[in-house]
């Protein structure tokens, strides 16, 4: 009798899991494009992030909540929030950078670069393929780096 319970509960307890999980994979796709569902899950796989882990990142760069809640060693500029963060929309300019620093005030430096793997532009969100020159934005130990393909760089 104590045996087929705890089958019972087992078995109710695994479809409570599951069920969860499909709400979780339900609500992305509940009001977003199956294209851009799918980008962002691969996005997500590139970086060895979960889903909501990589919109929350973004959102929190959105609205400049840099460091409040990121995962370890993310920062507003770190490689897996660069990556997954929203190109500038069409026509729009982006901000030179001033003495203030500008649109990247984390960085110390750039430098010129040819890549070695596929990374997003932080400037625009253009898919940079390897052997491609970009520019690398060196920032202070902890910060991350940005990294702009060569229209971006014109702009900083």
């Amino acid at each position: 009798m104590r045996d087929q319970a705890a089958r019972r509960a087992a078995r109710a307890r695994d479809r409570a899991v599951s069920m969860a999980m499909k709400r979780k994979e339900e609500y992305l796709g509940a009001r977003v494009p199956r294209e851009l569902k799918e980008k962002v899950a691969r996005r997500a796989k590139e970086l060895g992030i979960p889903i909501s882990i990589l919109i929350r990142n973004v959102l929190e760069g959105a609205f400049g909540e840099a460091g409040s809640g990121m995962g370890p060693g993310m920062t507003a500029s770190s490689p897996a929030t660069v990556a997954a963060a929203a190109p500038l929309g069409a026509g729009e300019a982006a901000e030179p950078a001033g003495p203030d620093g500008g649109r990247f005030p984390s960085v110390l430096g750039w430098e010129e670069i040819r890549l070695n793997r596929r990374v997003s532009c932080a400037g625009c969100g253009r898919e940079l393929q390897p052997g491609e020159q970009a520019t690398l934005g060196i920032g202070l130990p902890g910060e991350g780096h940005v990294i702009l393909c060569p229209s971006c760089k014109e702009t900083v």
